[in-house]
């Protein structure tokens, strides 16, 4: 059944009172430039992680389509085609989807018959009206509304996909692809499915065909022409052609070819060719795609957006709406200061966003785990393993402290998470049991001077009564009450796997853990891993996708927030879960703004009634108001700010600050 999505967003189901997710906001930076096409009147720039920029040619205004407004399925796109005047879009996770007259309309493997969502690339339409696209494994044939047919690229290569596909003169249609092993990467489609084509050159990133019908191929060993008759090659050591490695091919009206490569815009006549250096400003950069609009020849580029084509060499066209600086945070990050600053480790650094100002900075430094926010507000940074001598940064107003793994009992484990207890002091999960700084004193717990048993510790958590749980690699839960530890293991309880990945205590002391699976316990997948486990200190409970309606038996995060609801980081690209106790609701890319299925870390703002989410890598933030329904007082305490001058009493009746006593300030009550 075809499924329609308004461009003024709708929910597609009912929610619960207890998680009401509005006023949703996809955070990303936008420079990175996957497609670039065009019509009469608009110029469209599709990116990784931003949605599309649409550019109004004659005004050069930009409107940007995202999941969060609704204008788009998914925010990376792979490409776009528009065909009989309408958009179609290949997305990187959620299959295809067509933009038209106002409506988007989204094809999967719910609806359409594709075999799998992710990677939907090399849209292509027949003379004959079909469609033919590729995606991972898989070149689908479709007539506009379900596959009619599927074809297996490569069965022998791990990993394969389609790039490009392309008629050449004589009508054949040629197929590139990408294969991990080099194996299949360009095949002719006919009746009988696709036909490999055997050649030296590498992946196929695009074709195109010129104006007398040859195909021309951007390979990863040059630019190759294919006559009818026989395969020519243009590489750096046989033409001057500057790189080998080409990564979109365009023609133009004259007969000219036009490509990108690392560091080159390139003109080919035919017979020469003439460079135009683009300055890459890392050493990820590079230019990946290209358009040509009449005289007017745009690419864009990995980090820096789009360029145009001058006199002057390319120039850079800002595009609108970009709020962070870099989209790939890492799994476990994501955490507010006192200000409501959030803070979160990217592949590249560590970086800041200030969602009241918009303000954004990253601060370049090696590669960083996990951040969190101690009792007083300050941020502390993790190091993963690998770093050399840093293993945790603390961040405070008026200085930056680094604890080195020289210099502290560091030196011989891994933290596994740091976490803070109601007392703020700093406890730290490791490979080598648990440490605990009070002030300026350290207190290590592990199998030799402890009751616990199991040194490799990967979760900790705390109740009201200060106790401390603990979740292990192969050493099930323990409890600590300060003298004395308890054991929980498959042997002894209910605990569905001694390999515990998360836990986190509820408002009521209930414990909530996710249990990994001991064959392959660092896999995340629907199926790898036990599901929720709930354990009240007695009675043990166990959701997962057979008993349940929670959609992953995997976790990567639990939080729980104010009204005790608790919300799951789920894994397999089925979206962000919020449980109750008793009822379930699931907040996807069919029913919310979120930008993508794959949360990785949830981070709860309670001042400002705000939650948090960090993706997979490469998409960025998203956004959303929590909209708490308790109606608790929540502080005894005169806030620190101003009252605001619009506030009402418990009659819902507008007053006048100053105000004594009990006023509601944004839906919540607070005693003065």
């Amino acid at each position: 059944m075809k499924r329609t999505i308004f461009i003024t967003f709708l929910c597609l189901v009912t929610l619960t009172m207890m998680a009401q997710l509005t006023n949703w906001q996809n955070l990303v930076n936008k420079d990175f430039v996957s497609r670039i096409i065009h019509d009469e009147n608009f110029l469209y720039v599709g990116t990784f992680g931003g949605g599309i920029i649409k550019i109004d040619k004659q005004t050069s205004e930009q409107t940007v389509l995202s999941r969060a407004n609704g204008g788009t399925t998914d925010n990376s796109i792979v490409d776009m085609v528009i065909h009989d005047g309408e958009l179609w879009l290949g997305t990187e996770y959620n299959g295809l989807a067509k933009i038209s007259d106002g409506y988007i309309e989204k094809y999967d493997t719910r609806n359409a018959g594709f075999l799998i969502n992710q990677h939907i690339g090399g849209i292509y339409f027949k003379s004959d009206g079909g469609m033919l696209m590729g995606g991972i494994a898989y070149m689908y044939q479709f007539d506009g509304k379900q596959v009619t047919a599927c074809f297996d690229i490569n069965p022998l290569s791990p990993y394969t996909y389609v790039s490009c596909i392309k008629a050449d003169g004589s009508g054949r249609i040629w197929v590139g692809c990408y294969d991990a092993l080099e194996r299949v990467t360009l095949c002719i489609f006919t009746s009988d499915g696709l036909v490999p084509v055997s050649h030296p050159y590498g992946n196929v990133n695009h074709l195109e065909t010129d104006a007398n019908g040859c195909l021309w191929m951007a390979t990863d060993k040059g630019l190759v022409k294919y006559d009818g008759n026989e395969f020519t090659a243009y590489t750096p050591e046989n033409s001057n052609l500057p790189e080998a490695t080409l990564y979109d091919l365009k023609a133009d009206g004259q007969g000219n070819l036009w490509m990108v490569s690392w560091n080159y815009l390139t003109k080919f006549d035919g017979s020469h060719f003439e460079h135009y250096p683009y300055q890459r400003e890392s050493a990820q950069d590079l230019l990946t795609t290209i358009d040509i609009d009449g005289n007017d020849v745009y690419v864009g580029s990995r980090t820096q957006g789009l360029f145009r084509l001058t006199d002057d060499g390319l120039k850079n066209i800002p595009l609108i709406d970009s709020q962070l600086i870099d989209n790939s945070f890492t799994l476990s990050t994501g955490s507010l200061d006192r200000n409501g600053i959030f803070y979160g480790a990217t592949l590249h650094g560590l970086q800041t966003y200030n969602i009241e100002t918009g303000e954004v900075h990253l601060t370049p430094m090696s590669q960083t785990a996990q951040t969190e926010t101690d009792g007083d507000g300050d941020v502390w940074v993790r190091w993963p393993w690998f770093s050399p001598d840093t293993c945790l940064m603390e961040i405070t107003p008026t200085a930056t402290n680094i604890y080195r793994k020289s210099d502290y009992p560091f030196s011989e484990f891994d933290i596994n998470q740091i976490k803070f207890d109601h007392h703020n002091h700093l406890w730290l999960a490791t490979t080598k049991g648990i440490y605990r700084r009070d002030g300026q004193t350290w207190t290590v717990f592990y199998k030799k001077n402890s009751g616990l048993s199991f040194d490799n510790v990967t979760c900790l958590d705390f109740d009201s009564n200060d106790r401390v749980w603990c979740g292990t690699f192969g050493g099930g839960l323990f409890l600590f009450d300060g003298s004395n530890w308890t054991q929980y293991t498959t042997g002894n309880s209910q605990l569905p796997s001694d390999y515990v990945g998360f836990v986190a205590v509820d408002n009521d002391n209930v414990v909530w853990l996710n249990c990994r699976d001991p064959l392959y316990p660092d896999i995340y997948g629907l199926e790898h891993c036990f599901g929720l486990t709930r354990f009240d200190g007695i009675n043990w409970e166990t959701y997962n996708r057979t008993n349940s309606p929670i959609p992953s038996n995997s976790l990567y995060d639990i939080q729980i927030d104010a009204d005790n609801n608790k919300w799951l980081a789920t894994a397999g690209g089925v979206g962000l879960v919020c449980f109750n106790g008793s009822e379930w609701c699931t907040y996807n890319v069919d029913n919310s703004g979120i930008a993508v299925n794959e949360v990785t870390r949830i981070t709860l703002d309670t001042k400002r009634d705000l939650i948090w989410f960090t993706h997979y890598t490469g998409n960025g933030l998203s956004v959303a108001r929590l909209n708490s329904h308790n109606t608790a007082i929540q502080t005894i305490n005169a806030p620190q700010t101003t009252v605001p001058t619009t506030i009402y009493d418990l009659s819902g009746r507008q007053a006048t600050a100053p105000l004594k006593g009990i006023f509601i300030k944004q839906g919540k009550k607070y005693m003065k």
